[in-house]
Parts: C-alpha cells; sequence; structure tokens
C-alpha cells in the first residue's frame, strides 16, 4: 500500500502518538480546563515538525514535499514561511549543507 492508499482511519501509530500526547496533555492539567483552541494549539504543534520532517526527506524539493504531504506547492510555501522554515531551506541553498 502506497502513502496516497494508506486509508484515514485514526488507528495507525501516528494517531496513537497523538492520542497518548493528549491523554498526557489532559492528566497534566490535573483536571483543569484547557482553555480555549486546542484544536488550533494540535494542528500547529504537529503541523511545523511534519513539514520540517517531510521537506529534509524530500532534499527540501517544495514540489516533491507538496506531492508526500497532499497540499499545493503555493500552500506549502506560505506553510513554510509561517513556521520560519523558509530559512533554513535558504540555509542550505547557501552553504550546500542542510541545516
Amino acid at each position: 500500500m502506497t502513502h496516497e492508499e494508506a486509508p484515514n482511519t485514526g488507528h495507525g501509530p501516528l494517531s496513537a502518538c497523538v492520542r497518548t500526547a493528549v491523554e498526557k496533555y489532559f492528566a497534566d492539567l490535573g483536571g483543569q480546563c484547557p482553555g480555549c483552541a486546542l484544536y488550533e494549539t494540535v494542528m500547529a504543534e504537529v503541523e511545523a515538525p511534519l513539514i520540517e520532517v517531510v521537506m529534509r526527506h524530500a532534499d527540501y524539493n517544495q514540489c516533491s514535499a507538496a506531492r508526500i504531504l497532499g497540499i499545493n506547492r503555493n500552500t506549502l510555501r506560505k506553510k513554510l514561511k509561517t513556521y520560519g522554515l523558509d530559512e533554513k531551506r535558504g540555509a542550505k541553498s547557501q552553504s550546500g549543507k542542510r541545516t
């Protein structure tokens, strides 16, 4: 099964990691309300490292990374800028080494 055919079941290894992390988050709160915008917080916490790892895996090729992520290259560029990851790409191309 390719990454494009992988089912979105919510029962894979990534789901297990997220489930464990969110359960720990609530346990660490000790019964207190987590406040608001938990969804946005989790998405921001997950999206930046996801994009960073995929970019490294794609050898910083935005077209390849966008294809792996299943998003448009312009969307990827916007997210790279949002998370300050576009600077890492620039550092690689200037020095010839990945940062």
